[in-house]
């Protein structure tokens, strides 16, 4: 018996390390993009955070964590940090319903289920994860979050009246998280205070100190001077009534941003069918799992509510809404496994091997984009080095390409500001252009020379690239493995980037022999 526990201990440990490894792979792929260039030129100093604060953002938390992780400047740290920031959130949610870090039963089947169920149902993965500063306003921010109710939970469940320092960090932390979620941070502080006098007529001073820093925090975030600021750039919505602002949020956004969850809706849906099942056979999960569980939902719901004060609403801020989701999950699927029926583990086992299955065709897709845009930031790179050398002061950058992906929100940002890729990169200007190809071939394909003004570049994979001085016309003829085909130049996708003319063609995958222009 010793020796089944000591192997399934181990198992969730192998479950972790997989976790984290697959975090970092991607990330390992992802360069500094976006916004990372501005806070990046931010620094960490604390004179330029105040003047932020004042003037732009309440996010203090986020800003500092962003700006510290682009000052060290080394990919192997973005890499470990933001992995173990994401193994960290779906063990603080998965550990939550037990109350403790000790190793339990069910580990082996939450944590797992948490993570795939995080993955494949995150609206946008791509700037909520694997982009510096946008993982730092919406999941690093969510990390003390989940963090705190772990606390809370561990508090309520242990009886626990000691003050913990931590803990005190750690709510101030979670109410100056975004806007979304810490006005629900402090709902759920007020609502423990609530519980604890409705139960026992008294109220611990632990409580009640956790709850007045989250409110610290909140007010921080909220009613930062640069927020009120940087609203006045809305004078449209700032215009609208209350009722107007009500209704085109409920109206115009909040179905469309709640359906892109609906992967963590089939997750809890499925699990409630097996909760039903299993109450019918005489093996009901315990009332305290249930309201837990609706609690974790209307507050997701409620995350989504609020945001009809906010002129904007970006797909990223319903990271928020997921974690909730997430917590409601793993509440719900720890009092299916807590039940007398046995047979409730291989249910929950089957659930999360359909997760696994939607992840890992999600993540060979997401593998793959990232490896090459991964070589075209290269391309890209070259390029800025290329024309800094001839001094040119304003000048062109091809856009990412990214392939397929299980959904929009699966790349990086991709918003670029001209004048601060200028400045990063001391230029004056650096603008892009949109490519709707894969170019990576220019950096890692091999290489060759058509004429005196072209070149062309292709690979085993079938990519295959000219890169002219002048517009090309006329057919070319490629031979692969022996067989020669035929395409007349009309038919390839075009881009024009620093006065050269980019064609691209799909070709048969295989080993590349010759290319001729047919006039």
């Amino acid at each position: 018996m010793r020796y089944i526990k000591k192997m399934k201990k181990t198992l969730t440990i192998l479950i972790s390390v997989v976790i984290f490894l697959a975090i970092f792979l991607i990330e390992w792929y992802t360069h500094i993009h976006s916004d990372d260039y501005h806070y990046t030129l931010l620094g960490i100093s604390l004179d330029t955070h105040y003047k932020h604060y004042m003037t732009w953002s309440g996010r203090v938390v986020a800003d500092y964590i962003s700006t510290l992780l682009l000052y060290l400047n080394s990919r192997i740290i973005y890499s470990i940090s933001i992995a173990t920031a994401v193994l960290s959130f779906c063990l603080f949610i998965a550990k939550t319903p037990s109350g403790s870090f000790k190793w339990n039963k069910n580990d082996n089947i939450i944590i797992p289920l948490v993570f795939l169920t995080y993955w494949i149902a995150n609206p946008n993965i791509g700037e909520t994860i694997f982009w510096v500063v946008g993982s730092a306003n919406y999941h690093w921010t969510n990390l003390f979050v989940a963090a705190w109710i772990y606390g809370i939970s561990y508090t309520l469940q242990n009886n626990d009246k000691k003050i913990r320092i931590l803990m005190v960090i750690i709510s101030l932390l979670a109410g100056c998280s975004n806007e979304s979620v810490a006005p629900f941070v402090i709902r759920l502080s007020l609502l423990v205070i609530c519980y604890d006098f409705w139960k026992r007529k008294s109220v611990d001073i632990n409580k009640v100190i956790y709850t007045f820093m989250a409110v610290v925090g909140a007010c921080i975030l909220i009613l930062a001077p640069g927020n009120f600021i940087r609203a006045k750039e809305t004078p449209v919505w700032l215009g609208k009534s209350f009722l107007e602002k009500i209704v085109f949020h409920f109206t115009e956004r909040l179905s469309g941003h709640l359906a892109m969850i609906c992967i963590s809706y089939v997750v809890l849906a499925l699990l409630a069918l097996i909760a039903v099942i299993s109450a019918r056979k005489g093996t009901p999960v315990s009332r305290k799992r249930i309201y837990a569980t609706y609690l974790m939902i209307a507050i997701a719901v409620g995350t989504s509510f609020i945001m009809f004060i906010s002129p904007s609403y970006p797909d990223r801020v319903v990271n928020g809404t997921l974690m909730f989701l997430l917590f409601a999950v793993s509440f719900l699927g720890h009092g299916i496994l807590e039940t007398a029926d046995r047979r409730n583990l291989l249910k929950i086992n089957i659930v999360t091997f359909l997760c696994l299955a939607t992840f890992l065709w999600s993540y060979s897709l997401m593998y793959s984009a990232y490896t090459r845009v991964y070589v075209q930031d290269k391309v890209r790179m070259k390029i800025i080095a290329d024309e800094i050398a001839k001094n040119q002061e304003s000048f062109p950058i091809p856009e990412f390409y990214f392939s397929k992906l299980q959904n929009s929100g699966g790349h990086f940002g991709l918003f670029h500001a001209p004048n601060l890729y200028g400045r990063y990169f001391g230029a004056k200007e650096i603008f892009k252009t949109i490519v709707k190809f894969d170019y990576s071939v220019m950096y890692s394909g091999q290489k060759g020379v058509l004429d005196d003004h072209t070149r062309y570049y292709t690979n085993q994979s079938g990519d295959f690239m000219l890169v002219s001085a002048k517009p090309l016309e006329g057919e070319m003829a490629i031979t692969v493995n022996g067989n020669k085909v035929s395409y007349m130049l009309e038919t390839f996708t075009k881009a024009t980037v620093n006065d050269e003319y980019w064609y691209y063609k799909k070709i048969p995958a295989g080993l590349f022999d010759a290319v001729n222009i047919v006039k």
